[in-house]
């Protein structure tokens, strides 16, 4: 199986908060089926990212509690952790976004990649050591 270790709070935001591009500094043949795991460092400079901020607030409009009411009050017991899964079904570079039509999603960020995702789902959490780039994994029995 394969996975993509990435730091909180975009592991977050691609399992639960929508986020259907993942920005790289290097392309992806790879499409299908990606465990994401969260890294065990934070990247707290990520909170003032629109995207996250405007996941943030759905979110507290609509009542449901997520890792964003205060960066202490993230669930940290899931660094280090499998969280989730996502389908890579594409990959761009940012200027292939269209020229004058702005990046292809909110999440999109200039100077990147475009690793395209979809159909994330939350999977029961399980502990697993990290690694750079996509990489591969036993299934926990």
């Amino acid at each position: 199986m394969k996975a993509l270790t990435v730091k909180h709070p975009w592991a977050w935001a691609i399992v639960h908060g929508g986020k259907d591009v993942e920005n790289r500094s290097r392309p992806t043949k790879y499409r299908g089926l990606l465990h994401i795991h969260a890294g065990k460092a934070m990247d707290f400079d990520a909170f003032t990212f629109p995207a996250l901020e405007a996941a943030e607030k759905e979110y507290l409009c609509r009542g449901i509690k997520g890792p964003f009411d205060q960066i202490n009050q993230i669930d940290l017991s899931t660094c280090g952790d499998v969280i989730g899964t996502v389908e890579v079904v594409g990959c761009h570079s940012w200027k292939e976004c269209g020229p004058g039509e702005g990046m292809c999603s909110a999440w999109a960020m200039e100077d990147y990649y475009h690793w395209e995702l979809s159909n994330a789902q939350a999977v029961q959490t399980f502990p697993m050591t990290g690694k750079l780039g996509i990489w591969n994994f036993e299934a926990q029995q």
